[in-house]
């Protein structure tokens, strides 16, 4: 008997798993149909180590056989099993339409929509006419796979059939909208931009159509589908405002477009970049970048520390305007903006710039107190501020000033508390400051056997040599 015979033998019979995963294992080598049914019959094993290489193995030998012998497990009764199947089928892409192909057309609704689903994943151009036949299916789950699957295999040829869906499929609209969106085109655009021009001001449409068009229209639009949606703006209010300036910004980026009167919705764009979306929030942003006033800059100030992606924009946005400094820190003292450890890093970024670069003191026009206030402000956030926040002060501190920093931190010194002792010395070792060893060295006499070890560790670290970095 050969090694493959013995391998499906084994597979199908033996009382041992890790025998059995072996032999699953050893049949990827084998594509003949015999290994190729056993190994397809094996995603059905109560052992998942089996099962698992059972998978790699169909994975392995990846051919049309694979797809035939795994197809007819998307009706198994067993989930476990069924998924192991759709993911194969995924796998395989071109190689299993043909097999998934007949599923189209089974009985039961749950294994059609499977199907469905599988061919949109694989983005199967083969399949095209097969999903636009299910547009007619009498199950509504089915439809709504069958235009999103059309919206992902991103043919031309679904087009037309898509803006029937939309327009006799009530339920299906707002899917049909999406994919259209995903396809592009000139025909699918402006049927979306002429759908939306008889919506977007009809008080009985459905808002979540309205939505799903403006989101499309944002992925593909060009010009004259921005001049539309700026045509739109003065019409719509709340919610649905915020998303059409979200996607008319968009469609500008792409097409290297601004908004000409943008001052006069400058107020809405303010109001758009308080909204939960973080890609909303973006928009507003990058569409209040060139607008001037400090009730932009605070806007976009307040939103740091919300969302790490928004944050990114909002920093380099930030980080130049005029005036911003003096804005920020007296925010913070009217407590208008809160502490947050993003708002201390954008005040140390900026004090960088004046320090070291060449661009104008304009940060600091105005009377002589900017600094001290700002002194102040990081000195009262310390008291409530978490790990991360603190790290940020205490370099924006030493960025201000590094001797009223040195002053402040000796307060914290003598804190009864070790381990936030301990923490300071931590915090200061990253920073790059001529103070900061000498200051440390001050920790090299506390009362506390473990702070004067870390100090000693993070001096020595620091390549510091007793003597050699002055004390303040």
């Amino acid at each position: 008997m050969d090694d493959t015979k013995v391998n499906l033998s084994t597979l199908l019979s033996d009382t041992d798993p890790a025998v059995r995963r072996r032999a699953a294992e050893e049949l990827a080598s084998s594509s003949g149909f015999a290994p190729v049914a056993a190994l397809a019959a094996a995603l059905r094993d109560e052992n998942k180590g089996v099962r698992d290489a059972a998978t790699r193995s169909l994975t392995e030998i990846g051919n049309k056989n694979v797809a035939r012998a795994v197809v007819e497990y998307l009706s198994d009764g067993n989930i476990t099993t069924r998924n192991l199947a759709a993911e194969l089928l995924m796998r395989l892409k071109d190689e299993s339409i043909e097999a998934l192909l007949p599923y189209l057309y089974d009985a039961d609704p749950n294994v059609r929509k499977f199907a469905v689903d599988i061919l949109g994943v694989n983005g199967s151009v083969q399949a095209v006419p097969h999903l636009v036949e299910l547009l007619k299916d009498t199950d509504e789950n089915v439809v709504i796979s069958a235009v999103e699957a059309l919206g992902n295999v991103r043919s031309e040829a679904a087009v037309a059939p898509l803006v029937k869906a939309f327009e006799e499929i009530g339920y299906a609209q707002a899917t049909a909208a999406e994919a259209i969106g995903k396809i592009g085109g000139v025909q699918g655009t402006d049927f979306l931009l002429l759908r939306l021009k008889s919506m977007i001001t009809d008080a009985s449409a459905d808002h979540l159509t309205v939505y799903a068009i403006l989101e499309a229209l944002s992925a593909v639009g060009y010009d004259r589908a921005f001049e539309d949606l700026k045509g739109h703006v003065a019409n719509v209010k709340g919610k649905l405002r915020r998303i059409l300036l979200h996607a008319l910004m968009r469609i500008g980026e792409r097409c290297t477009r601004t908004v000409n009167n943008a001052d006069g919705i400058k107020t809405d764009l303010i109001d758009a970049i308080s909204d939960d979306d973080p890609a909303i929030k973006v928009s507003a942003a990058k569409g209040l970048a060139n607008l001037e006033g400090d009730e932009v800059t605070e806007s976009l100030a307040r939103e740091l520390g919300k969302h790490p992606d928004v944050d990114a924009i909002l920093m380099s946005l930030l980080e130049y305007r005029p005036g911003v400094f003096r804005l920020v820190v007296n925010a913070l003292e009217a407590r208008i903006l809160k502490p947050t450890k993003e708002v201390i890093a954008l005040m140390g970024r900026l004090v960088a710039h004046i320090q070291f670069s060449t661009m104008p003191q304009e940060f600091l026009v105005g009377d002589n107190t900017i600094l001290d206030t700002a002194i102040r402000v990081l000195e009262e956030a310390w008291i409530d501020a978490d790990e991360e926040t603190r790290s940020a002060i205490l370099d924006t501190l030493f960025r201000l000033d590094g001797d009223k920093a040195v002053m402040i931190l000796d307060v914290i010194r003598n804190d009864p508390d070790p381990w936030l002792r301990m923490r300071v010395i931590e915090l200061l070792s990253p920073l790059d400051d001529r103070r900061i060893s000498g200051f440390i060295a001050r920790f090299l006499q506390d009362e506390d056997d473990m702070v004067r070890e870390v100090a000693a560790s993070m001096l020595e670290s620091r390549g510091y040599i007793h003597g050699s970095a002055e004390i303040q």
